[in-house]
């Protein structure tokens, strides 16, 4: 029933609002208009119980959320970056994340930066980053109802919202932060970035109407720095809102100055200059030719021409999914097939109609209806970075955030209106309220069946399967994660589909599922089998590093040391190999013999990376070969903490134990291997000793067989004592 109170509030606010004074239609806004009336109590009622009634709407329907795990791209730019770990709050560390996942560009930054206090207190607990994307969201829908409400008091609407501003405030704010399409953005991670930067647009957008509307200079002046500020953050967190400079503008043309022949004329020669030099920064910025070139679309599998006729059909789509919001249709990776020409698919010519007519009626209305005007031009112009000529993928959901808001502002300006039509009917007032709760409670129960998808990668590439099944990539993803559950048969199957229908977003994507299957080859033994799928995953993507990193273990298992090295050094060579391959380059030195190169390229990675994969073993086995035993045993006791349920750092230290007669460690070691061992024989302890990491070949290389015959010695003589 707590769906069904936000209506109640609605209608609560309706009457009120009908029933106050016009008196004072005519004031201009202001922010003590919204803060605090003479009648506090009034204010409460008016404004901070619907809020906080959306508030507790909103956390119901994304309560389940916060149990949502890592997906997809979240893995690239925050689970396995370095950049976003941090470690301390020092300035250095801090700057690292600006760099998201670019090694010498800074992108992003303030979104990264969130990751990365994100990681610092609570590391990779999904609970602290969801939690963050929630609060985003409220803040977001918080604005957003200030900034309705205040636009709705604009003396150029000549008073005609004034009474029903809060009502409509209200209730297009509901409709806009509950809608099904903002899921992506809210729950999946790394869209933080997307509804961030939404946060700190439509802030800057009330900031700049609040300065506009205040008489005072002091004030006018607080509120456009403000505005400039959010301005800045916005495009810190995404780059998106660059569009904001170009949206304020026709904001304060068409609701603020008003649309006039002779004011549009000097707008149009006082816009030229900054335009101009706008669009110069731009371009000696971003390179906006590069956009256009063949190499910008190389790597995708359509051309500009035929992604600028898709995308007309793509921006319909979202307005279907925003106002026919049915669970069955939402899904993470959408199958639309790209239009090769203005006929084919057929609905491509009516979509470009379909704008054409849009964009003419926002222009059309500029002076007669600038309200309408502005929300229509608003989701063309906000659109216009992710849905035009730039070579980014064809569609995603989270890319209505922005946009979406004017829209339902119209929605809720149309609902409220047909209300004050029809108020003196009681029952189609009560049936109108009646079907709002209905909207309301079927849309925060799609959002809710949607999170619930988010909990396990499991559910949401199953249930993407069943709504773009010729999609490579959700295979792809699905392998992967029937991987990481030990369903390694499942995952074949997965990756051979993946690579039969060959339909990717990016060209090189191609080399993901063949490395995948390369994976699962060589941990069944076949390693001729794996070593010819790097070999054409790496010819797809020559920089595709999982792939170099598969054939390095490849090599490693087959003893070619040389061909292991070299590949590795042109990997390292390359500056965007990641610390894993320093770890192999000390494994592939101390395999040769280079004991003491592999302590110092081992001791780099110590210096880098916190959580080492087993480069704790390298300088054990090598300070163990140098006959440095004390510094061995501190290693091998430092990988035994590090992996409890590994047998091989306790094989090594019951060798050492033996070694320096340490009685203690030989215990410590043996009474771990038993507790390891289980039911199991020694001989199985002894062919299984890495566990962790049962790809790579054991990095102890003494004699397992005599060192547990010596660990069965110590059990007896212990249970004998």
């Amino acid at each position: 029933m707590k769906f069904f109170k936000l209506p109640a509030v609605l209608a609560e606010n309706f009457i009120q609002e009908r029933e106050n004074s016009m008196t004072d239609n005519n004031n201009l806004p202001s922010i003590s208009r919204f803060s605090c009336s003479p009648d506090q109590n009034i204010c409460i009622r008016s404004h901070l119980l619907p809020l906080l009634l959306l508030f507790l709407l909103l956390f119901i329907v994304y309560f389940n959320s916060f149990k949502g795990a890592w997906i997809f791209d979240d893995y690239h730019n925050i689970v396995d970056n370095k950049y976003v770990h941090l470690q301390s709050l020092d300035w250095s560390s801090i700057k690292e994340t600006f760099y998201g996942v670019q090694d010498n560009k800074i992108s992003r930054p303030l979104s990264y930066l969130s990751f990365g206090l994100n990681y610092y207190f609570h590391e990779l607990n999904t609970f602290g980053y969801h939690l963050v994307n929630f609060i985003i969201h409220c803040t977001t829908a918080l604005f957003l109802y200030l900034f309705i409400y205040q636009v709705l008091r604009l003396p150029i609407l000549n008073g005609r919202f004034n009474n029903r501003a809060g009502s409509i405030a209200l209730l297009a704010t509901t409709l806009w932060a509950i809608n099904p399409i903002q899921v992506t953005a809210v729950t999946v991670i790394v869209q933080r970035m997307a509804s961030m930067s939404g946060m700190f647009f439509i802030m800057a957008m009330f900031f700049y109407l609040m300065g506009r509307i205040s008489p005072e200079m002091q004030k006018k002046i607080i509120w456009f720095c403000l505005c400039f500020l959010s301005g800045i953050l916005a495009v810190a967190s995404k780059e998106n809102a660059a569009m904001l400079p170009i949206v304020l503008y026709i904001f304060d043309l068409l609701l603020i100055q008003g649309i006039s022949r002779i004011n549009l004329k000097r707008q149009l020669i006082i816009a030229g200059v900054p335009l101009a030099l706008l669009l110069m920064i731009a371009f000696i910025l971003s390179d906006p030719l590069s956009f256009f070139s063949a190499s910008a679309y190389s790597h995708r599998p359509f051309t500009l021409i035929e992604r600028l006729l898709t995308q007309p059909r793509i921006l319909l789509f979202y307005l279907s999914l925003m106002f026919y919001p049915l669970a069955d249709r939402f899904t993470l990776i959408y199958d639309i097939p790209v239009s090769t020409s203005i006929f084919l698919p057929f609905t491509t010519l009516p979509a470009i109609f379909f704008w054409i007519t849009w964009l003419g009626i926002s222009l059309y209305l500029a002076n007669k209806r600038p309200l309408i005007s502005f929300c229509l031009l608003f989701f063309m112009m906000t659109h216009f970075v992710e849905s035009s000529f730039i070579a980014l993928e064809l569609i995603f959901e989270h890319r209505n955030y922005i946009p979406s808001m004017m829209l339902f502002l119209l929605a809720g300006v149309g609902i409220i209106a047909f209300l004050k039509d029809f108020s003196k009917k009681k029952s189609i007032i009560v049936i109108s309220f009646l079907a709002l709760a209905t909207i309301i409670a079927a849309q925060g129960h799609t959002v809710f069946q949607r999170n619930d998808l988010f909990e396990h990668p499991i559910f949401l590439w199953t249930d993407n399967l069943e709504k773009a099944p010729l999609q490579s990539r959700v295979y792809a993803n699905l392998g992967l994660e029937y991987d990481k559950i030990g369903k390694f048969q499942a995952a074949r199957d997965s990756y051979i589909k993946a690579i039969e229908l060959d339909r990717y977003p990016r060209l090189d994507a191609r080399a993901v599922p063949i490395c995948n299957l390369a994976n699962y080859y060589l941990k069944n033994g076949d390693k001729e089998g794996a070593m010819s799928l790097y070999r054409q995953s790496i010819s797809i993507d020559p920089t595709y590093l999982p792939a170099k990193q598969g054939m390095i273990v490849a090599l490693l298992i087959e003893g070619d040391l040389e061909q292991a090295r070299l590949l590795t050094e042109e990997t390292l060579a390359s500056g965007k190999a990641g610390s894993i391959y320093l770890e192999f380059y000390s494994l592939i030195l101390l395999r040769q013999g280079n004991y003491a190169s592999a302590i110092e390229q081992a001791l780099k990675v110590m210096n880098i990376n916190d959580k080492p994969l087993f480069v704790e073993k390298v300088l054990g086995e090598a300070h163990m070969q140098l006959k440095q035993y004390e510094k061995a045993h501190q290693f091998w006791m430092a990988c035994a903490l590090a992996y409890p349920d590994e047998p091989e750092a306790y094989i090594a230290l019951a060798n050492l134990a033996h070694i320096r007669q340490d009685k203690k460690t030989a215990q410590f070691a043996s009474r771990h291997l038993f507790f390891l061992k289980g039911n199991k024989t020694w001989n199985y302890l002894a062919n299984n000793i890495n566990r962790k990491n049962f790809i790579i070949p054991a990095i102890f290389t003494g004699n397992t067989e005599k060192t547990l015959f010596l660990v069965r010695q110590t059990l007896e003589k212990e249970i004998g004592e």
